[in-house]
């Protein structure tokens, strides 16, 4: 396998990964180079770049990073081994490895397409997709659930906090003014009347 030198991805509705994005599968080019292949409902498309780079590029499109939405995830639901990252809390997608992210043979799923799991013999799993699709993947149906079980916790759990802090958002009752007086380190809080 060949690594790409100073390879920059560039943002655009292509490679962004939305409500129709169904999984995004690890695609060796001919060169032996790691791309990806973005499955959406309405097709695929072919990405030069690495599955977990183009995750990276879409959460830091979105203002965050892979590294901040792994954080988070386990700040959420602990430490856990191939925790499920949140793309967009808003819209509702969340993304599952089939393995470690950093693993380039990792497949990742998204929740929301996901119908069923089938075990196959033990140590494959046939997961069906909301697209009729399916994908046949190394691991239990168990440890697959588990993931899935660990994404709705998570999916659950940000919802909760959401809720949480918009009810306890009110109006202030009092209006102020800050001034920071010459010579002066802090700001002096002042009511308007």
């Amino acid at each position: 396998m060949r690594k790409r030198k100073n390879f920059k991805l560039e943002m655009n509705i292509e490679k962004e990964i939305g409500q129709d994005t169904v999984l995004i599968l690890p695609d060796y080019d001919e060169h032996g180079c790691l791309n990806s292949v973005i499955y959406h409902t309405g097709g695929m498309i072919k990405v030069e770049s690495k599955p977990f780079d183009l995750i990276d590029t879409n959460l830091r499109f979105r203002g965050s990073s892979m590294r901040g939405a792994v954080e988070g995830s386990a700040a959420i639901l602990g430490k856990l081994n191939k925790n499920p990252i949140i793309i967009d809390r808003d819209k509702g997608i969340i993304l599952l490895p089939s393995k470690s992210a950093l693993l380039e043979g990792c497949v990742w799923l998204s929740l929301q397409h996901i119908m069923e799991c089938i075990s196959l013999d033990g140590r494959t799993t046939k997961v069906n997709l909301s697209t009729g699709s399916s994908i046949i993947l190394e691991g239990s149906k168990k440890s697959i659930q588990r993931r899935m079980e660990k994404a709705y916790e998570l999916q659950f759990k940000m919802e909760a906090q959401k809720r949480f802090f918009e009810s306890g958002r009110t109006l202030p009752e009092t209006t102020y003014h800050l001034v920071k007086q010459a010579g002066q380190v802090n700001y002096e809080h002042k009511a308007l009347e």
